[in-house]
């Protein structure tokens, strides 16, 4: 026979009922702060997608704005290259630029090749009784070109010193990147700003910007720790910096070097000979002596 003790009673399915409906509004709670964080990301992740939109587009306009006609520096060969005869001294180039350049004149080859060119514009042994002559092509955002500086400057200065050999820079900008400003173009802008106010502190402010390198892994500086660091080295170039001035001259010489069949940095010549073709089991300091020897 069955029993009633099985059933509920009315206070039980009350409270039942009760129990039923809170766990209910506890699901929907639950649901509604689920929505609520979808929400929210989905916000930020809008924001955040569209702030680095913004902040792409205007890096990449700031390259683009860029001109290919612009303010020739009047310390820069044919080549864009800058030429230290001591310390503190910069020679006069003997085929100047005149007032201005244009890099979309230049005759830069539409295909690239991996080859390394066996000479180079401007690039030659010198006379009897003259310097060598050493011409490196580099970025300021090129890690091998940083260690090269780091490992080799002392040395070019000693030579430089020694009245044995002239130094000349042709700064590129191969690693231009959004992320960094493009970086290695405003980079060289500034040291050819640093040559025209205040040649006198052109090596002190090349080595400097080099060393950074590694403090910045590749970031770069921004254009105001340019500034600084040029004027910690003597040179006040704010307003050239702040302006773009040299950015075409720049753009010129980095097309000269590709009309020249230069591909990668650094790229050094001793008297007209590419270390990476003819030195290639040398240490750039062996090279450079045998050069110097004449052997």
């Amino acid at each position: 026979m069955a029993t009633n003790n099985s059933r509920k009673t009315k206070a039980e399915r009350v409270a039942d009922s009760r129990a039923r409906a809170r766990q209910m509004q506890e699901q929907q709670r639950r649901r509604e702060r689920r929505n609520r964080t979808i929400a929210i990301w989905g916000t930020i992740g809008a924001v955040v997608l569209v702030v680095g939109l913004v902040i792409a587009f205007v890096l990449t306009r700031g390259s683009q704005d860029i001109p290919d006609q612009g303010r020739a520096a009047s310390t820069a060969n044919q080549q864009g290259g800058v030429v230290m005869t001591g310390a503190q001294e910069l020679g006069e180039p003997e085929d100047g630029l005149g007032g201005e350049v244009d890099a979309a004149a230049v005759d830069v080859p539409e295909e690239a090749t991996d080859q390394q060119p066996e000479s180079v514009p401007g690039a030659e042994a010198p006379a009897d009784g003259e310097p060598a002559q050493i011409v490196v092509y580099a970025d300021f955002n090129c890690s091998y070109c940083a260690d090269f500086e780091q490992a080799n400057h002392s040395y070019l200065q000693g030579l430089i010193a020694e009245g044995e050999a002239t130094v000349e820079y042709r700064m590129l900008g191969f690693l231009d990147n959004p992320g960094t400003g493009n970086y290695s173009s405003r980079a060289a802008a500034a040291s050819y700003c640093v040559a025209e106010e205040s040649p006198e502190s052109y090596d002190a402010f090349v080595s400097d910007v080099f060393a950074s390198f590694s403090q910045k892994s590749g970031a770069g500086l921004s254009d105001e720790e340019l500034t600084e660091m040029a004027s910690a080295a003597g040179a006040d170039v704010s307003s050239c910096i702040e302006d773009n001035t040299y950015r075409p001259m720049v753009k010129y010489t980095t097309a000269k070097a590709q009309e020249a069949g230069v591909r990668g940095t650094p790229t050094v010549f001793v008297n007209g000979k590419n270390w990476a073709v003819e030195g290639q089991d040398q240490s750039f300091q062996d090279f450079t002596d045998a050069q110097l020897g004449g052997e």
